[in-house]
């Protein structure tokens, strides 16, 4: 198992922040976006309203003012009032044929009672004024002691108003007669005084209804409705893979500032391999000769402390040759190597025993430079054995997955300290008495070289287990 890496899990978190934060920014962009086109859907209501009702003082009936306003005719698609037994009093346009006070259920009045029906499919808004007054028709004023009249039947697109009185009777007035117009009287600007009589009883009429029922289309309305709609749920996806790839690029730069450090290091290696080269490796030898002749020159006395001294220059000769190791090129010669060969073969040498579990299959070949196989398996042996573990409690296995070769090797010794694991392939860093602390990094060096991964873990129940993955050698075919 990896170390957690804290720079990948922080990254992570402040991603995840990021986004979050962003998403509520877009909400809140795109609210107030939707907020702004309701403040002007209802200006523009209350602008359409008032010019209808304006405009109505200067004409028989409503339709006409509708029909004479170019703006009401292009954004008012229907126009009716309805008595308080939803029967139909007057309409102009396509509006319903009985109202259905059910609609109004769950929607809150506004001033002067008026409600706002919202209707997607349409494109429109729909309202409804409701006077409260008695049930039935309005009686038509001006005719006292005549019974209430009932309402004609009325067909989409007809103006008709109770009674079955037509917009030519409503402008003549019904002591008129149909077809005689009014005389006009220059004192009362266009309209003479029986015209403004007969304007107040349709007017009067009308408003007797219980409810007013309005159809004002809003497509620009439901236009932008739809496009928040749709942005939002964008601004989230976009959002998310803008922060995904800042994040990548973040790691990507903490990896590459990983190898620059890795690079200046195998430079001050590089810089300190020539120094051994030069400076230890002749004064080495000259001590090894010198030993050799004290050897011969002293027999029987002193050879234990030559033998010391000859472990020291050896000590100190096998630590060049291991920095020369870690600096010359990784990749080698890569050939096809047969991993369970190369295991019992070290073991062998360094436990006296072979440690590969039973049944291990034998045809495990990787594309490898063979003694660059051999140091890191020896590597690994090696720390186990001076990490405590008896020889008999080392045990390899070799497991062939799909195109994958994965070697375990577990121990029995001291495992590894906690606040050691995150450095143990950092050259020169060991955790031991003795040791140089560059076994590991070599190994590894050479492992990735091959197109491997090495992973090391404490065991639950003691030890340590080092895990390499390598990717199988291809097999010629016959």
């Amino acid at each position: 198992m990896k170390p957690v890496n804290l720079s990948r899990h922080s990254s992570l978190i402040a991603a995840l922040l990021a986004w979050a934060l962003l998403s509520l920014l877009a909400v809140f962009i795109i609210w107030g976006y939707r907020d702004r086109a309701r403040l002007i859907l209802d200006n523009e209501n209350e602008r359409i309203l008032n010019t209808l009702f304006t405009s109505v003082r200067d004409y028989d009936d409503f339709g006409s003012a509708i029909e004479a306003n170019e703006t009401l005719r292009t954004r008012i698609s229907g126009f009716a009032s309805y008595a308080g037994d939803a029967s139909l009093i007057y309409r102009w346009g396509t509006t319903p044929d009985r109202f259905d006070p059910a609609i109004l259920e769950g929607t809150v009045p506004r001033r002067y009672n008026r409600y706002t029906l919202l209707d997607r499919r349409s494109g429109s808004i729909k309202f409804v004024i409701h006077n409260e007054r008695s049930g039935g028709p309005p009686r038509l004023p001006g005719r006292p002691g005549d019974p209430a009249l009932p309402a004609a039947p009325v067909s989409p697109g007809q103006n008709r108003i109770p009674g079955g009185m037509t917009p030519d009777t409503l402008r003549t007035g019904p002591e008129n007669g149909p077809g005689k117009d009014p005389p006009a009287d220059g004192q009362n600007g266009d309209r003479g005084p029986r015209q403004n009589r007969q304007h107040l009883w349709f007017f009067n009429a009308f408003s007797g209804g219980n409810y007013v029922y309005i159809d004002i289309n809003h497509t620009a309305y439901w236009n932008t409705m739809i496009f928040t709609g749709i942005l939002y749920p964008a601004c989230v996806i976009a959002l998310l893979a803008l922060v995904i790839a800042i994040r990548l690029l973040y790691l990507r730069n903490i990896e590459y500032r990983d190898r620059i450090e890795a690079q200046q290091n195998l430079v001050v290696l590089g810089t300190a391999a020539s120094t051994l080269a030069h400076e230890i490796k002749n004064p080495l030898y000259s001590i090894k000769l010198q030993t050799c002749i004290l050897k011969k020159t002293i027999a029987g006395s002193g050879t234990e402390e030559i033998e010391r001294i000859e472990e020291e220059v050896d000590r100190l000769t096998a630590l060049t040759y291991r920095v020369n190791d870690y600096l010359r090129d990784a990749a080698g010669n890569p050939v096809p190597v047969n991993l369970a060969k190369i295991i019992e073969e070290t073991s062998r040498r360094l436990c006296g025993r072979a440690i590969l579990a039973s049944g291990i299959n034998q045809k495990c070949s990787v594309q490898m430079d063979i003694d660059r196989a051999r140091s890191v398996f020896e590597n690994i042996i090696r720390n186990a054995l001076e990490a405590g573990s008896p020889a008999e409690a080392l045990i390899a296995q070799i497991k062939k997955e799909g195109g994958k070769i994965t070697v375990t090797i577990d121990d029995r010794g001291r495992g590894i300290l906690r606040e050691a694991l995150p450095r143990i392939f950092d050259p020169f860093y060991t955790s031991k008495g003795t040791g140089t602390g560059i076994g590991l990094a070599i190994s590894r060096r050479f492992v990735e070289a091959a197109g491997g991964i090495i992973a090391l873990e404490n065991r639950p129940e003691g030890g340590t287990s080092v895990r390499i993955t390598l990717p199988a050698a291809r097999e010629k075919k016959a």
